[in-house]
C-alpha cells in the first residue's frame, strides 16, 4: 500500500512546464526549417529528394508507433526529461542545430541544384543530416537522457523502427498493387454506368472512362489504396482507443470490412462523379463533388463501423458504466453532447461542399443551422461547463490570429472565386450569405470544434473511460495527437496544428472548455474580418 500510495504521488506530480514551453518553440523551428527545404528545393528538379515524401512518412510513422507503444510511461518520460532539463545549457546545443541546418541547406543547392559533384559535398550533407536532428534532441535535453530514454525503450525503438520500414516498403507496395486494384476499380465502374447508360467511353489503356458527354481518366491515387490506407490507419487508432469496450480479437473483422467497404465506397464515388458531370452539371461534379465525395464517404463507412462495433454483439464487450455516468439519469455520457455536433458540422460541409462547384460554397448556411440545431439539442449539458469569459483566453486568441496570418501562405488568387460569385446573388441573398459566414465563423464552428477536441479527443487520448479524466488533464500523447488532429483538419496543417496546442493551452490554464472556446471564437472573429475588411478571400476557402 505504502509504494502504491508513493507512485500514485509521483503520478501525479505537477510536470514543470520548462520542458514543454522549449519543445513547443523548437517544434516551431523544426517545422520551419523543413517548410524551408521544402518550399526552397523542388522535388522533381532535384531528383535526389524524390524519395522526400516517402521518407517524411517513415519518420512519422517511426515517431506515431513509439509515442503509442510508450504512451502509458509517457509522463513519466516527460517529467525525467523536464527534470534533466532544469539543469540543462541548451543555448550552445541550439546554435549548433542552427549552423548545421544552414550547412545542411548549403550542401543541399550544391548537390541538387548547383551540380556539385566532389564526394565531400556529399559526405557534409549526410553528416549535416544526421547533425540536424541529433543537435535538436541535445537542445532538448542533455545526452545522457536521451542514452537513458534508449536503453529503456529498447522494445518501442524496434517496434517503431519495424513501422517505419512497413511504411516505406507499403509505398513501393501500393504502386505494384495499383495497376491490379485500379483494373477491378476501372471494370467494376464499367459495370455500374453500363446500368444507367446505353453508351460507354471505355478506354483501358489510358484509364479513361466515361460517357459521350463526360470522362474521367481514373489515376493511380482514384483506385481506392489511399482510401484503404486511410480506413486502416484510422480503424487501427479506434481499436486502440475503444479497446476496454470492445471485443477481441473478434472486433478484428472490421479491418477486412473496412477495406472493402471502403474500396467500394471508391467505385460508387467515380460513377456518381460520372454520372453528375454527365447528367447534372460538369462544373459540380469536378468542383466540390470531386474533392469532397471522397472524405464524404470515408465518413460514412468509418461513422458505419463504428456504430457496429458497439451495436453487434460479436464486436461489443459488456459495457461498464463509470461511476460519473453511473450517477447520471440513465447513465449516459457527455459524449454524443461533445461530439454529434462536429460530426454534423463535418458531414454538412462535405455534403454542401459536394453540391457546389468551384470555391463558392452557396449551400454555406445550411451548415450553420443544422449545427446550431445539434447544439442546442444538447443545451443542457453545456449548462453544466462553466462559461466565464477572461482575458487571457481571448489574448490566446489574439496570437493565434497573428500567427495564422503569418503562415498564410495561399496563393492570394486562390479564393478570389467567391467575390463573383456572390456578385451573381441578389444584394439581400449576398449578405444572408455572408452573415452566415461570420456567424458560423466566430460561434457554430468554434463550439462545435472545441466539444470536440478539447472537450472529448484530447481526453480520450488519455483513457477509453473519459469521463474519468478531468477536464485540463495533460498528457504529451493527448496534446500532440489531438493538436495534429485539428491541424490536419483544417488542411494549413502548420497553423492548425500551432492553433490546436494553443487552445489546449488555454484549456490548460483553468481546466475549462469555455476558455479553449473563447479563444477559437477570438481567432475566427479576427480571421472574419480580416477577410471582410481586406478582401483576402483564401482564409475562407
Amino acid at each position: 500500500m505504502a509504494q502504491d500510495s508513493v507512485a500514485a504521488r509521483e503520478t501525479e506530480a505537477p510536470l514543470s512546464w520548462a520542458l514543454p514551453l522549449r519543445a513547443g518553440v523548437l517544434v516551431i523551428l523544426l517545422v520551419s526549417e523543413l517548410l524551408v527545404l521544402t518550399i526552397r528545393f523542388d522535388a522533381e528538379s532535384a531528383g535526389g529528394l524524390r524519395n522526400a515524401p516517402v521518407l517524411l512518412r517513415a519518420v512519422l510513422a517511426f515517431t506515431a508507433a513509439f509515442l503509442l507503444m510508450v504512451s502509458p510511461r509517457l509522463g513519466a518520460i516527460a517529467r525525467g526529461l523536464a527534470e534533466s532539463a532544469t539543469r540543462h545549457r541548451w543555448w550552445p546545443w541550439l546554435s549548433f542545430q542552427l549552423v548545421a541546418s544552414a550547412v545542411f541547406f548549403l550542401c543541399t543547392a550544391q548537390l541538387f541544384e548547383g551540380g556539385a559533384t566532389a564526394i565531400g559535398w556529399g559526405v557534409a550533407w549526410a553528416i549535416a543530416a544526421v547533425a540536424v536532428p541529433t543537435l535538436w534532441l541535445l537542445t532538448l535535453a542533455p545526452a545522457r537522457s536521451w542514452w537513458v530514454l534508449a536503453q529503456q525503450e529498447r522494445r518501442a525503438l524496434v517496434v517503431a523502427a519495424a513501422a517505419a520500414v512497413a511504411v516505406t516498403a507499403s509505398w513501393r507496395v501500393t504502386q505494384a498493387l495499383w495497376t491490379p486494384l485500379g483494373t477491378a476499380t476501372f471494370w467494376l465502374v464499367e459495370r455500374l454506368l453500363s446500368l444507367a447508360y446505353s453508351q460507354i467511353v471505355s478506354v483501358p489503356s489510358t484509364h479513361t472512362l466515361g460517357t459521350p458527354a463526360f470522362q474521367v481518366e481514373i489515376a493511380a491515387e482514384c483506385s481506392g489504396y489511399e482510401g484503404i490506407a486511410l480506413i486502416l490507419l484510422f480503424l487501427v487508432l479506434y481499436l486502440w482507443l475503444f479497446r476496454r469496450s470492445l471485443r477481441f480479437p473478434h472486433v478484428l473483422l472490421l479491418l477486412p470490412t473496412g477495406v472493402l467497404a471502403i474500396w467500394l465506397a471508391n467505385v460508387l464515388r467515380i460513377a456518381f462523379l460520372i454520372a453528375i458531370g454527365t447528367s447534372l452539371s460538369p462544373a459540380v461534379a469536378l468542383g466540390g463533388f470531386h474533392s469532397q465525395a471522397g472524405w464524404l464517404f470515408f465518413l460514412s463507412v468509418s461513422l458505419g463501423l463504428m456504430a457496429a462495433s458497439h451495436r453487434v454483439g460479436l464486436f461489443a464487450a459488456e459495457s461498464v458504466a463509470t461511476p460519473e455516468a453511473a450517477d447520471r439519469p440513465g447513465g449516459s455520457t457527455d459524449a454524443p453532447a461533445l461530439l454529434v455536433p462536429a460530426l454534423i458540422l463535418l458531414a454538412s460541409a462535405m455534403v454542401t461542399s459536394a453540391a457546389s462547384s468551384g470555391e463558392f460554397d452557396r449551400w454555406y448556411p445550411l451548415r450553420v443551422i443544422v449545427t446550431a440545431i445539434a447544439l442546442w439539442r444538447f443545451r443542457a449539458t453545456y449548462r453544466n461547463f462553466d462559461w466565464r469569459w477572461t482575458w487571457q483566453g481571448g489574448a490566446i486568441g489574439v496570437a493565434v490570429f497573428a500567427l495564422w496570418v503569418a503562415l498564410e501562405t495561399a496563393d492570394p488568387a486562390h479564393g478570389a472565386g467567391i467575390v463573383p460569385s456572390l456578385a451573381q446573388l441578389s444584394r439581400g441573398a449576398a449578405w444572408l450569405w455572408v452573415s452566415f459566414r461570420v456567424i458560423g465563423s466566430i460561434i457554430t464552428v468554434p463550439l462545435a470544434e472545441e466539444l470536440a477536441f478539447r472537450g472529448y479527443l484530447i481526453r480520450k487520448l488519455v483513457s477509453p473511460a473519459f469521463e474519468t479524466v478531468r477536464v485540463g488533464h495533460f498528457t504529451w500523447l493527448s496534446f500532440v495527437v489531438s493538436s495534429v488532429a485539428f491541424g490536419l483538419l483544417h488542411g494549413r496543417w502548420l497553423a492548425g496544428t500551432v492553433a490546436g496546442m494553443a487552445y489546449a493551452a488555454a484549456l490548460y490554464r483553468r481546466g475549462e472548455i469555455g476558455e479553449a472556446v473563447y479563444a477559437h471564437m477570438t481567432t475566427n472573429a479576427l480571421i472574419a474580418g480580416y477577410v471582410l475588411w481586406f478582401g483576402h478571400w483564401s482564409m475562407w476557402s
